[in-house]
């Protein structure tokens, strides 16, 4: 039997924390009386590691002074998440049923600490549909070769990525995996072949994969 899987990006694919991380960074930024953060800014730092993250936030610091402030923003943000959720795109989960049958489902994010995605599973009631997830930053790893550990982890012989920045498309292109692009994201002028306007969209975009 052939086994197909869709690999998800996070942010900007299923779900949106725009308010939630604005709130958490600024927080740590008023904490440590530094400038605020825009949430133009923070919506170009989504799909980020956590070292270029630092540097957008918080520029006017040493970069080995900003990373240490990742960690207080994950704490504030994870606890935020689990109890009060974020906005999870429009039909994911109707979508995800229309095609459980045929695939299997896992998230491969730039999560750059632990709890991030589980806030995501435990907060959308969607843990159900998927099979596993992995954090890069969990991993030390970079996103193409954790999209390549989930496939020759669950033996997938057909695969497609789905994210919606340059660092995914990037990320497909190294690792060989067919990608689409969420057009409703983060990602900008892209010009990638397969993509969707709104996450409803998936099964007939798979299927031209497929």
């Amino acid at each position: 039997m052939i086994k197909k899987g869709i690999i998800f990006d996070l942010d900007g694919t299923l779900w949106d924390t725009t308010e939630s991380t604005y709130n958490s960074v600024n927080e740590i930024a008023k904490r440590h009386n530094l400038p605020k953060v825009t949430k133009e800014t923070i919506c170009n730092v989504f799909g980020c590691t956590a070292r270029e993250a630092a540097s957008q936030y918080f520029p006017s610091i040493d970069i080995e002074k900003a990373l240490p402030l990742m960690e207080e923003i994950s704490v504030i943000k994870n606890r935020d998440l689990k109890e009060n959720g974020a906005i999870v795109y429009d039909k994911v989960e109707e979508t995800l049923i229309k095609l459980k049958n045929d695939f299997e489902f896992f998230i491969v994010s730039n999560s750059r600490h632990k709890g991030y995605i589980e806030a995501f599973l435990i907060s959308s009631g969607l843990e159900k549909y998927f099979k596993a997830y992995y954090s890069t930053g969990e991993l030390n790893m970079t996103k193409a070769d954790t999209i390549l550990k989930t496939i020759k982890e669950y033996q997938l012989d057909k695969f497609v990525y789905v994210g919606d920045t340059k660092k995914d498309l990037e990320a497909t292109n190294i690792s060989k995996v067919p990608f689409i692009q969420a057009k409703y994201g983060f990602g900008k002028d892209l010009n990638t072949k397969y993509y969707i306007n709104t996450f409803a969209e998936l099964p007939q975009v798979v299927k031209e994969i497929f």
